[in-house]
């Protein structure tokens, strides 16, 4: 412990390697089966570890053996208790939340994003490149228009044209969309 506590390496390799699978059982025995899937025993080990040196003063206060290896078998067991209430006590993580991917027919789950996937977005692109190319200007201004959301009253406001105009232009480009289809 006194070649641990001036920073010696190979001092902390013997340590961790004389005791890690000690530690390892410690987790396993306390680790809940529902939760094995999810976690590496070497993950709460790792933690072990990393909370005991990085206070390096408390390494002096174990006379005994049994000592130390009862304080590090207490603290691995609460990191997994810890981690248990976390996983199955709370909201927010809890595993009873969870459902597999693989659901059967009866539960048919629905994964598709609202957003429109890339491909349909340039396939929508395309098309709206094609139908404005053979568009008189004033058509094109309208959909351009009409596109950044604009109102036909304001449309017809910025363009110097009636609204009914505009209502008519609107009306007969999704006519030509639709039998498009």
């Amino acid at each position: 412990m006194e070649q641990i506590a001036a920073g010696s390496e190979s001092a902390v390799e013997s340590l961790v390697n004389q005791y890690g699978s000690q530690l390892c059982r410690a987790v396993r025995r306390r680790l809940n089966p529902r939760l094995r899937s999810k976690f590496d025993t070497n993950d709460f080990v790792q933690a072990v570890w990393a909370s005991f040196f990085f206070d390096r003063e408390q390494l002096g206060r174990f006379e005994r053996t049994v000592d130390f290896v009862a304080f590090l078998t207490r603290m691995a067991q609460n990191k997994v208790v810890d981690e248990c209430r976390r996983r199955l006590q709370t909201q927010k993580s809890n595993l009873q939340r969870e459902r597999s991917m693989s659901a059967d027919a009866s539960e048919e789950i629905e994964l598709r994003s609202r957003e429109p996937a890339p491909s349909q977005i340039a396939i929508r692109n395309e098309q709206w490149e094609r139908m404005m190319g053979g568009l008189p200007a004033q058509y094109r201004q309208i959909l351009e228009l009409r596109a950044a959301g604009e109102t036909q009253e304001e449309i017809a406001r910025q363009l110097g044209v009636s609204e009914r105009t505009v209502r008519r232009v609107l009306a007969k480009l999704q006519f030509q969309v639709e039998a498009a289809k």
